[in-house]
């Protein structure tokens, strides 16, 4: 895997964010690092224990937000449910790759030894083939002036990604969207993600770090907002949301002495992923 120091990388997001590269930052991930390559030799834990909800709570349509550029988890829904599902997905920004996507289809059906579906030349494609409506660039505060509703959320390693008051904002909508008796499942990424190009740290780096040592760092495109498993907790319970099932992920090691900000003391400060089922009531 393509390997940088964290710090050079964060540098060059600020870059990116200044000068609003987008179109060369996912031009860059796709031919130099390689980081959107397609290479999926297993089906997803994470796509099961979504998948297994959908079926428990017997939801016909989902919503998800921020699902990246191949769609790989609504493949796999498309398959097991044989288009059963409804999904709408949503991004803030226009990230679906059909390149990446017809790769991705192409891996999923032979690891499920399903026939292939047609490939993907556009978001009509999407929808009429593999019961998904892409919605990009669209946010939930759109869907809740459309008045839709929903069975359920999925949402993995996303929700990371926000800031504090994203998060409010999207409970908020989230609780006017899901149908009541609805369900949210969430899977949440809590290590640092600069650990992932590089080896050199730990995947609890970014604990080291006051909230303004690491407003150095942080930045547009990988924006991290260092929550914590409780703190999830207390942001469904605030928006009256209740916690139906919750797993705590296998434990990093502290990466030495860490910013007071974090308590030290509570095992979840050092939970390397964590997982939300939670219920609209």
């Amino acid at each position: 895997m393509f390997q940088i120091n964290w710090k050079i990388k964060s540098l060059f997001y600020k870059i990116f964010g200044y000068f609003k590269f987008k179109k060369i930052f996912f031009i860059i991930q796709k031919l130099i690092t390689k980081r959107s390559k397609i290479n999926i030799n297993s089906i997803n834990n994470n796509w099961e224990i979504h998948a297994n909800n959908i079926s428990k709570f017997h939801a016909n349509s989902i919503i998800e937000f921020g699902a990246g550029k191949s769609l790989e988890q609504n493949i796999y829904f498309s398959y097991i449910f044989n288009n059963r599902i409804k999904q709408t997905v949503i991004d803030i920004n226009k990230m679906i790759d059909f390149t990446l996507f017809n790769e991705a289809n192409l891996q999923i059906s032979r690891i499920l030894n399903k026939e292939k579906k047609y490939d993907v030349k556009s978001i009509e494609d999407l929808k009429r083939n593999y019961n998904i409506e892409y919605k990009a660039p669209f946010n939930l505060q759109k869907l809740v002036n459309e008045k839709k509703s929903f069975d359920m959320c999925i949402n993995t390693a996303t929700l990371e990604h926000f800031s504090i008051d994203d998060i409010n904002l999207c409970f908020g909508n989230l609780k006017k969207i899901i149908k009541k008796n609805g369900y949210i499942s969430s899977l949440i990424d809590y290590s640092d993600h600069y650990c992932h190009t590089d080896k050199n740290i730990s995947p609890l780096n970014f604990l080291k770090y006051s909230k303004v040592e690491w407003n150095k760092y942080n930045n547009n495109y990988l924006y991290q907002n260092r929550l914590r498993h409780h703190e999830y907790k207390k942001l469904f319970e605030n928006f009256n949301f209740s916690i139906n099932q919750t797993i705590k992920g296998n434990l990093g090691k502290s990466p030495g002495k860490i910013s007071k900000e974090f308590d030290e003391k509570n095992n979840d400060t050092f939970i390397l992923w964590g997982y939300y089922l939670v219920k609209n009531d």
